[in-house]
């Protein structure tokens, strides 16, 4: 990662995630002011000297806050959803640039559009793949059960349908039963999704998670993360593996993550 020291700003989310992002930018030495665009005790708790809450509907006053730290370099971790452009107070240049390409119901439009718009005020979007690519999944990371391995043929055999799937750009997540797709990842998310198999689970006896990133979202700003509450869900309601596309999802508290795995039934299989 080459930058200088304390030469990041983080725009951050909800979520525990971006809190593992500000501690892993202090132990680098990177973070120099964290902006908040939605609640986060813990960030505000630990780093309250270095916190600033912003509304996104003010983007232009928090683009004019980071250039006046003299910072170029950006990096933001969680859901952002831009308002309705009617909504957003905007010099009328920036409304033309944001105007050009904006489509409210679409996620990946609106993340592109947002990096667009960052980078025309001359702004450093920082990609979350290259910072965190530690706690990428990778191959190593593998582990099989002994009694998994009907499952990992089956994941194996289904792997070009798997990523045609997120090439598509239909979902970050899926379920798979044996040879079947049972179930797609909606707009209410990961775990609503497993959630659904709460009293389906008995049906089904080779249940497994699959995750990867879609062909449309990009590095910078909604890259897919996967932690420990997700685990929690796959572990509750009897699912067998957990199948991750390799370098394509980062892992958040990492470590504890494949240590829960290990001490579980749960097989994670890396393609």
């Amino acid at each position: 990662m080459a930058t200088f020291k304390n030469d990041i700003i983080l725009i951050a989310g909800s979520g525990d995630f971006a809190f593992e992002a500000a501690n892993f930018l202090t132990n680098k030495k990177k973070l120099n002011h964290i902006i908040l665009i939605s609640k986060n005790e813990k960030i505000s708790n630990r780093y309250k000297r270095i916190v600033s809450s912003f509304n996104l509907k003010d983007i232009e006053n928090i683009i004019k806050f980071i250039k006046k730290r003299l910072i170029t370099k950006v990096l933001i971790i969680g859901y952002v959803q831009l308002p309705p452009i009617n909504e957003i107070r905007l010099s009328l240049s920036s409304k033309i640039i944001l105007s050009k390409n904006f489509f409210l119901n679409d996620i990946n439009n609106q993340s592109k559009i947002l990096k667009k718009f960052i980078e025309s005020k001359k702004l450093k979007l920082l990609s979350q793949k290259i910072i965190f690519d530690q706690l990428l999944i990778s191959n190593s990371d593998q582990h099989l059960k002994k009694d998994h391995k009907i499952i990992y043929k089956n994941v194996l055999k289904n792997s070009l349908i798997i990523k045609k799937i997120f090439s598509l750009n239909l979902s970050q997540s899926l379920v798979m039963d044996g040879d079947r797709i049972i179930a797609i990842e909606d707009i209410f998310g990961t775990d609503n999704m497993i959630k659904k198999f709460k009293n389906l689970n008995k049906q089904f006896k080779n249940l497994v998670f699959i995750k990867s990133i879609k062909k449309d979202q990009i590095n910078e700003i909604d890259f897919p993360i996967i932690g420990n509450k997700t685990l929690e869900l796959l572990i509750k309601f009897n699912f067998k593996a957990i199948c991750l596309l390799n370098k394509n999802i980062i892992v958040s508290n990492k470590n504890t993550f494949i240590e829960n795995i290990n001490k579980s039934k749960l097989s994670l299989i890396v393609i």
